[in-house]
C-alpha cells in the first residue's frame, strides 16, 4: 500500500521548522515561547539594521556605495518583517499548520482525493528542494565569489554593501573583519529565509488543495441530484451541508493566511523590486559579481509570489464557476436555501493581498516590473 501524503507533508514540514528552531523562531509550535536564542536572532537583525543605517550616512557622498548600501537595507527589511509576523502572530500561525495537517487527515479513502494530495504533495516537495538550491546556492555564491575574486586579482570586494563602524574597510585587517562579518549573516539569514518561505509554500498549496477537494465533492453532489437514488433528498442535504461547511473552513484559513502576512507581503514586493532596481543601477557603474546573481534570484521569488496569488484566485473563480454549474433546479426548498448561502459566499472569492491595497497576482508582477522599469530609467537619466 503506498505511503499516505501526509508523511511526506510531514517530513518537509519538519524540516523547514528545524531551520527555523535553530535561529529560534519555530512560531508553527503551538508551545513556541520567546527565549534566548529568539532574543538574540532579534538582536543580530536589528543590529545588522542599525550598521546598514549608520552606513548610508558613512556614505552619503558616495552615490555607489550609497545605493550598494540600500541594497543590504531591504534584505534587513524582509528578515526583519518575516520575525515580527513569527513573534506577532504565533498562534495564528500554530493554528494555520494543524488546519493544514487536518486538510491531510480529512482525506482516507476517496482515490481522487487521494491523487489531490499526492500531486500537491509532490509539487510542495520540487519546490521547497527547488526553492532551497536557488536561494542557499545564490547565498553561497555571493559569499565565496568575492574571496575567489581577491584570490586570483587582489581586488578587495565584498558579498554586500553594510561595512563595520569605524573599520576601514580598505585596509587588509578591516576587509578581513568586514567579510567574516558579512559571511556570519549569511550562514544565519538564508536558512531562515528560505525555511519562512517554504512554510508559505506549504500554506498557499494547501488552499489549492481545499479548492480541488471541494470541487471533486461538488462533481458528486450534481451526479447525486441527477440521480434516481431511493434517499437522494437526505444524501443531498448532507453532502450540501458538508460542502458549505468545507467552503467556509476554506474561507476562514484564506483569512488567517491573509492576516498574518498582508503587511508582510507588501514590505517584501516593494523590497525586492526596489533591490532589483538598485541592483542595475548599481551595475552601470562597476561590475559586481554578486549582483549577476541576485537579480535573477529576485526576479524570480518576486514572479513566484505573484504567482502563488494567481492560482489561488484562479482557484476560486472556478470553484464559483462549479457552483452556478449545479443543477440546482432540482434541490427542495429546504436544499436550495442551503445553495443559496454556498452561492452567495462563492461569488466572491478570497484572495491574498499587499497590504489590503491590491490582490497578489501576476498582473501584480507585470504592473510592478513595469513601474520598477520607470524608476530605473529616471535613476539612469539623472
Amino acid at each position: 500500500m503506498p505511503e499516505h501524503p501526509i508523511h511526506t507533508f510531514d517530513r518537509l514540514i519538519k524540516r523547514q521548522r528545524l531551520l527555523l528552531k535553530l535561529i529560534g523562531v519555530d512560531s508553527y509550535d503551538p508551545a513556541f515561547r520567546i527565549h534566548s536564542l529568539t532574543f538574540m536572532v532579534v538582536c543580530l537583525a536589528l543590529t545588522f539594521l542599525i550598521i546598514s543605517l549608520y552606513d548610508l550616512y558613512l556614505f552619503r557622498d558616495d552615490l555607489f556605495n550609497f545605493v550598494y548600501v540600500l541594497i543590504t537595507i531591504f534584505f534587513a527589511t524582509i528578515g526583519i518583517g518575516r520575525i515580527s509576523v513569527f513573534l506577532l502572530c504565533s498562534k495564528l500561525l500554530a493554528e494555520l499548520l494543524e488546519q493544514s495537517y487536518r486538510t491531510y487527515r480529512l482525506v482516507v479513502d476517496d482515490p481522487r482525493e487521494q491523487r489531490i494530495l499526492q500531486w500537491y504533495t509532490r509539487l510542495f516537495q520540487r519546490a521547497v528542494n527547488g526553492y532551497t538550491l536557488v536561494f542557499i546556492g545564490t547565498s553561497v555564491a555571493a559569499g565565496l565569489l568575492p574571496l575567489l575574486i581577491y584570490l586570483l586579482s587582489g581586488d578587495r570586494v565584498l558579498p554586500y554593501g553594510v561595512v563595520l563602524p569605524f573599520v576601514d574597510h580598505n585596509s587588509p585587517v578591516g576587509y578581513e573583519l568586514n567579510y567574516i562579518y558579512q559571511v556570519s549573516c549569511i550562514i544565519w539569514t538564508p536558512p531562515g529565509l528560505v525555511a519562512s518561505e517554504c512554510m508559505m509554500f506549504a500554506l498557499v498549496l494547501n488552499i489549492c488543495i481545499q479548492y480541488d477537494i471541494l470541487a471533486v465533492k461538488l462533481q458528486d453532489l450534481d451526479e447525486l441530484i441527477r440521480s434516481p437514488h431511493p434517499h437522494r433528498d437526505a444524501m443531498i442535504g448532507c453532502q450540501l451541508r458538508s460542502i458549505l461547511h468545507n467552503q467556509q473552513r476554506l474561507i476562514s484559513f484564506i483569512s488567517n493566511v491573509e492576516a498574518a502576512n498582508n503587511v508582510l507581503s507588501g514590505v517584501e514586493v516593494l523590497s525586492l523590486g526596489l533591490q532589483i532596481v538598485i541592483t542595475l543601477f548599481v551595475l552601470q557603474f562597476s561590475l559586481w559579481i554578486p549582483g549577476l546573481v541576485l537579480i535573477p534570484a529576485f526576479t524570480l521569488q518576486l514572479f513566484l509570489f505573484c504567482l502563488l496569488g494567481t492560482i489561488i484566485e484562479d482557484k476560486g473563480v472556478k470553484f464559483s464557476a462549479g457552483v452556478y454549474r449545479l443543477t440546482w433546479n432540482e434541490l427542495s426548498k429546504q436544499d436550495k436555501q442551503i445553495f443559496r448561502l454556498l452561492l452567495l459566499s462563492s461569488q466572491q472569492p478570497q484572495t491574498l493581498t499587499c497590504a489590503r491595497m491590491t490582490c497578489i497576482s501576476l498582473d501584480l508582477f507585470v504592473n510592478m516590473s513595469q513601474k520598477f522599469y520607470s524608476i530605473f530609467m529616471m535613476l539612469r537619466n539623472m
